[in-house]
């Protein structure tokens, strides 16, 4: 493992929520960055199977590298074994990111709403406007 290289893979994590993920930074040893994103792709709380879960990668230092081990040793989400554990951790909260794809849809939701409630009162109107003109005649 002499030609591998260290690398800092920046991740969206879950168990959080559908609608939610925690950004996480780990130390991958890889020979290139494609290998080394892959690598992170299988970690577990990485989201898998979203084709946009591997935020960044960048080549770090061996000193780097080692830092950012221990910080994620010490860090309380990548140690939690269920959820109580999770909802113990401390201002926890802020580190939730909203995921953008859900985002659209309930915009999209509201926006259909929105339209319905439109050509209901569009038809409503109509109605009113037939009233008049037939007692009118």
């Amino acid at each position: 493992m002499e030609n591998n290289k260290y690398f800092k893979v920046v991740c969206k994590c879950g168990h959080v929520g559908k609608k939610f993920f925690v950004r996480v930074a780990f130390p991958i040893e890889a020979i290139d960055r494609k290998n080394a994103a892959n690598i992170a792709r299988f970690l577990p709380r990485v989201k898998h199977d979203y084709k946009d879960a591997i935020l960044s990668c960048e080549r770090i230092t061996f000193e780097e590298f080692q830092r950012l081990k221990v910080q994620n040793q010490n860090d309380p989400y990548l140690k939690c074994t269920n959820v109580q554990d999770q909802n113990m951790i401390h201002d926890f909260e802020i580190r939730l990111e909203v995921e953008e794809r859900y985002l659209k849809k309930e915009q999209i939701k509201t926006n259909k709403r929105d339209s319905a409630k439109y050509r209901f009162k569009k038809q409503s109107f109509r109605e009113l406007d037939y009233d008049k003109e037939y007692l009118y005649i």
